[in-house]
């Protein structure tokens, strides 16, 4: 496979990792669904929020309808957010401006009798769904799309859904890190037992969805090998068996789950802005799974906590005796997080040296491409759906075991890389 499609120019990264409006990227994200709060934690108070470099207020009226409006209010710019709530909406806290979850102006005090203010403004407003215990808004144009109902967020089954934190860096360094095998035995080795070895069978697919790469690395002297088949849904969500990834070695295969019963994660990367990224988790452990009995190592997930990296830390603590250099976290996510820092808020793509191993970024990016072309001819881009009979339970199967040298064999022989 060659490199030379995943390569960049400086001009392109910046296309590639925009996310206003009216920036190119910046409309192909916008034609998505993104989630923007978790559904439990929207009670009785509005909350400030940022997506796509929108200020923006997510509150529940008395009735319980969630909406997410423009910050701020349209008659003297307070922040919504400082409101209250009632049964037909969110009122401004400043002067009483009440608004709907649609943005209609329901009471606007201080207006002469008479006056058609109401009818002539309307504050932005944004549609909004729950599912799988997240709440997603669509930032797009009219008509929205469906909100892709995939399994890991619609069937029966034990859930938890969370925000895990916060990168200061592009969102699209957090998805590129979902579809990149190699770096799991370098950055997490110490963490995860059983992905010590390099991998020996790396290969990547598009998908109606995304795509998926395949891993496959030895233990126990080549007689077992750790397999996993990892998917990379469009626009940038990282989707992979949850659970078996924190055992180690000599803890695989003891399940024997098939794909169908295998508990999944998904991880959200969400643009707040250019360089800040909001990570969601949603963890769905299927109906009927063995996997079941363990609820409290599937349905945990450790916080996004990078450590972060500065010239001269170590004498920037004025310790008398300072220690130089840097401590790796144990947490394989605070791993990631403190890797993708590392790149800066803008990784700088107009440098790097691609290699085969780098597959998946290499359609990634052709895939973010195609969706550029399909937004600026007036197409949906992939994985936006529109059709009621397609969106119905979305099996996006995932696996991860270890092998025996005959079934690791039989599951890479159709996925060799051509020479």
């Amino acid at each position: 496979m060659t490199t030379d499609p995943g390569l960049v120019s400086a001009e392109e990264n910046r296309l590639l990792t925009s996310t206003g409006a009216g920036t190119p990227m910046g409309e192909v994200l916008r034609r998505y669904w993104w989630p923007v709060g978790i559904a439990e934690d929207l009670k009785e108070k509005p909350t400030f929020v940022r997506v796509l470099g929108e200020d923006l207020v997510l509150f529940r009226d008395r009735r319980g309808r969630a909406g997410l409006i423009e910050a701020r209010c349209a008659h003297r710019r307070a922040n919504l957010c400082l409101g209250t709530v009632g049964l037909e909406g969110l009122r401004c806290r400043y002067h009483g401006w009440l608004y709907d979850t649609q943005g209609r102006i329901l009471d606007a005090p201080g207006t002469l009798p008479g006056s058609d203010l109401k009818e002539r403004f309307r504050q932005r407003a944004y549609p909004v769904e729950e599912l799988g215990g997240l709440i997603f808004a669509y930032l797009g144009p009219a008509p929205a799309p469906l909100l892709p109902r995939f399994d890991f967020l619609t069937k029966p089954g034990l859930r938890l859904a969370r925000v895990i934190g916060f990168a200061n860096s592009n969102w699209l360094q957090l998805a590129e890190n979902g579809c990149d095998p190699l770096h799991v035995t370098f950055a997490h080795a110490m963490s995860w037992g059983g992905v010590a070895s390099a991998p020996i069978h790396m290969s990547f697919d598009e998908t109606d969805w995304g795509l998926i790469y395949r891993s496959g690395r030895p233990i126990d002297r080549r007689e077992r090998f750790a397999y996993r088949e990892q998917h990379w849904l469009l626009p940038g969500v990282t989707l992979a068996s949850e659970g078996y990834g924190r055992m180690t070695a000599n803890d695989f295969g003891s399940l024997k789950l098939s794909h169908a019963l295998m508990p999944r994660g998904a991880r959200y990367n969400v643009p707040l802005d250019d360089t800040h990224t909001m990570l969601v988790r949603a963890i769905w452990v299927p109906e009927g799974s063995p996997a079941e009995y363990d609820r409290s190592k599937l349905l945990t997930t450790p916080d996004w906590r990078p450590d972060p990296v500065e010239p001269y830390r170590e004498y920037r603590r004025m310790e008398d005796k300072p220690s130089l250099g840097y401590d790796w976290p144990q947490m394989v996510s605070a791993q990631d997080a403190t890797i993708q820092d590392s790149m800066g808020a803008l990784a700088d793509r107009e440098n790097e040296h691609l290699t085969p191993s780098d597959g998946g970024v290499v359609i990634a990016r052709k895939l973010l491409r195609d969706a550029l072309a399909a937004v600026e001819a007036g197409r949906d881009p992939k994985g936006v759906v529109r059709d009621p009979a397609q969106n119905r339970d979305i099996e996006i199967p995932v696996f991860e075991d270890v092998l025996s040298r005959e079934d690791f064999e039989r599951a890479t022989r159709l996925h060799e890389p051509a020479e």
